[in-house]
């Protein structure tokens, strides 16, 4: 289930997030610096986290449990590649600082499951 340690029970890393998302958790996407166009590549600040499906819980997204630095993507590129990793098979990505998106991703968990149910 969820992997949360007792003083940060509000962050999650990549692996536990593959688990939470395969529980029912979505996906968020908040944009926190407004993207821009430069040549063909857009940038921005987004972050990622879980959450349930009612909002009143919420998992940030660090880059490692010891260090607990919010995991950044500056890229629509990067945030794309990220999104697909997880599961997702759509990507809605919020332009303006504030924005915010949610995303059905079952993770590998769950595609696993439906592999192994139609063996």
């Amino acid at each position: 289930m969820i992997e949360a340690r007792d003083d940060q029970p509000n962050v999650v890393t990549e692996e536990v997030l593959r688990g939470v998302l395969a529980n029912g958790y979505l996906l968020e996407v908040a944009c926190t610096q407004t993207a821009e166009k430069r040549h063909n590549t857009w940038y921005g600040v987004w972050m990622a986290r879980a959450v349930t499906e009612d909002g009143r819980h919420a998992m940030r997204l660090v880059t490692s449990r010891s260090i607990l630095k919010t995991r950044e993507f500056k890229t629509i590129v990067g945030l794309v590649s990220f999104l697909a990793e997880m599961g997702c098979t759509t990507a809605s990505i919020p332009l303006k600082e504030g924005g915010c998106e949610r995303h059905a991703a079952p993770g590998q968990l769950a595609q696993e499951r439906v592999l192994m149910a139609t063996n």
